[in-house]
């Protein structure tokens, strides 16, 4: 994809890297990078020598802070959303091959929310995780509320969704929210090795059992990811959500207001 292509891919063995590559915009989702990562799913979905992706960020500041506010406020959000496979074409598509987040500084926000679709969790001891969408007038609907509870439980999503404050890594790890907490040089070999034990294994034993432990939590879930896309529709298109992205390109506190009732009924 060339070099200075904004999301970059790799192959090692079985394994492809997905990097997304706005170390200076702590790599944020624009139009660019949610059409990147959903190419690069699609090649590796249809190349049977591909047994399981590994998505990261490049840098040391972040693996994703979720949407770009600032292309957003100017393009509309839905830009960053590819349709039948949700936030940056992964956080709402069940990929049947196992994806490996390699999670190197902060994961937040639309970020999480990818990461929350991966099957396994490698985190660098600085990792952060959170949800800050509602300091911004927003909602998390890539994902994230629907998934949060079923690992970490209701009152600990419950603090992350309200209250907007991050966790650290090895938190996040006593939850159960992800897989291992290593140093940064450790990262990609650490999720590497997840990738070479995957591979070791029989290719359809690891799809259906894929299928299987996530088939059951989908069917529970119907309703709510129905609710999940109504109310996406309901808040992006809030005055709210403009004043809180104005705030943001503004380097300034949001300015909220009595607002009329702008909620689902």
């Amino acid at each position: 994809m060339g070099e200075l292509a904004e999301v970059e891919v790799q192959q090692q063995g079985a394994t492809m890297i997905i990097t997304i590559n706005r170390p200076e915009q702590m790599n944020c989702v624009n139009d660019k990078v949610a059409e990147g990562i959903t190419e690069a799913l699609q090649d590796a979905e249809a190349d049977s020598a591909v047994r399981s992706v590994i998505l990261t960020g490049a840098g040391d500041r972040a693996f994703c802070t979720g949407m770009d506010l600032k292309f957003a406020a100017t393009h509309g959000s839905s830009s960053v959303i590819i349709p039948g496979r949700g936030f940056a074409g992964v956080g709402g598509y069940d990929f049947p091959k196992p994806l490996i987040a390699a999670v190197n500084g902060y994961a937040v926000a639309g970020g999480l929310e990818i990461v929350l679709n991966c099957d396994l969790i490698v985190a660098t001891e600085d990792a952060r995780f959170g949800l800050p969408e509602a300091k911004r007038g927003l909602l998390a609907t890539g994902g994230g509320l629907v998934r949060l509870s079923e690992l970490v439980g209701r009152s600990v999503a419950m603090e992350l969704a309200l209250t907007s404050e991050p966790i650290w890594a090895d938190r996040a790890m006593e939850l159960g929210m992800i897989n291992r907490v290593v140093p940064r040089e450790r990262l990609l070999a650490e999720a590497l090795s997840f990738a070479d034990k995957i591979a070791a294994s029989g290719p359809q034993a690891i799809l259906n059992s894929k299928r299987l432990l996530r088939g059951s939590y989908a069917r529970a879930t119907e309703r709510i990811w129905q609710l999940n896309s109504e109310l996406a529709i309901v808040t992006m298109e809030s005055s709210e959500a403009a004043e809180g992205m104005a705030a943001f390109i503004e380097r300034r506190e949001p300015r909220w207001q009595r607002m009329e009732d702008e909620s689902l009924s």
